[in-house]
């Protein structure tokens, strides 16, 4: 299990190249589910569910709602009514980083709007951070 966020981050970065795309990552909930999920077909349905999302996803981030059915039902995370909603402090942090701390990319990426990113930085008290 140690093991997903690794293997996550490796095949984000293949996908990334195979598909020319520039998706930052998942969302914390959506690793989360990735982390719930007890991978019988091992690797390489990870590798699957990963992809599916990655071609679902138009924002720089995945999002549980673009992972496959059968994986959102084995552990349903709580409704979300947006997008904005579920985008948590360590999702931020890197996106951020990834881009350099540029606040509109990384906004974009995100999918929220730059007023939404710094109430965002704000709450989560990531405002102060060095960049």
């Amino acid at each position: 299990m140690e093991d997903i966020p690794l293997l996550v981050d490796h095949f984000n970065g293949e996908m990334n190249q195979k598909y020319n795309k520039a998706i930052a990552g998942i969302s914390d909930s959506a690793l989360q589910m990735f982390m719930n999920h007890s991978w019988p077909g091992n690797i390489r349905e990870l590798e699957h569910a990963l992809e599916h999302a990655f071609v679902l996803c138009e924002q720089g981030i995945i999002f549980p709602d673009q992972l496959p059915a059968d994986l959102r039902t084995i552990s349903e995370p709580k409704k979300q009514t947006s997008t904005e909603s579920i985008v948590g402090p360590q999702d931020i942090l890197d996106v951020l980083e990834r881009t350099d701390w540029n606040k509109a990319k990384a906004a974009r990426l995100l999918g929220i709007n730059r007023k939404t990113l710094y109430r965002k930085l704000s709450r989560f008290n990531l405002s102060n951070l060095p960049q």
